[in-house]
């Protein structure tokens, strides 16, 4: 009769226990959310607002489309204009960040900048999408990375060697 009571007594909690982790909400801890991947902006009414204030920033935008995406941390825009393509950062508010443009990671970039990213944690992975902030006073880089397995991640570089799979805002640029 006690061996009888204890294992119903097991059996309560064993199903009580999962009841409770079905329905409890799971969240992801911050840096797997700020490292998700980017989805298309569906609110229209943010995805307005940020548009008319990247076109009034950038008057030579004409007619090119932007398309905007939700990641996580805010939103960015992405577009060309004369064969140059640019991202264009907001934060969850709607406020202007920065802007980048892409560049080739090849020997052209400067040592430094290759050096930064090979001493860091993420120096193994291969870079497949590298971007400059390119707003005056500020510096900082964005890469798209993808792993041995081809797992893509983001990472952040502040301008002053440190990388973060989180961005920030950009550093101010050394004065000359």
């Amino acid at each position: 009769m006690r061996i009888t009571a204890c294992v119903i007594t097991c059996l309560a909690l064993v199903a009580g226990t999962t009841v409770y982790a079905q329905t409890t909400p799971q969240t992801q801890p911050a840096t797997q959310q700020q490292n998700q991947e980017p989805r298309t902006l569906s609110d229209k009414t943010m995805s307005s607002k940020l548009q008319q204030d990247l076109s009034k920033r950038n008057s030579s935008l004409g007619n090119s489309t932007v398309n905007w995406y939700d990641a996580g941390y805010g939103y960015y825009g992405t577009y060309s204009v004369n064969n140059q393509n640019f991202m264009t950062r907001y934060d969850r508010n709607g406020n202007y960040v920065e802007t980048l443009t892409r560049k080739e990671w090849n020997d052209q970039l400067p040592q430094a900048t290759r050096d930064a990213f090979t001493n860091s944690t993420y120096g193994t992975q291969r870079v497949t999408g590298y971007w400059e902030v390119t707003d005056p006073g500020k510096k900082g880089s964005y890469y798209e990375l993808s792993d041995e397995t081809g797992k893509t991640s983001r990472v952040w570089s502040d301008g002053t060697g440190k990388f973060s799979n989180q961005p920030g805002t950009a550093s101010p640029a050394p004065r000359p």
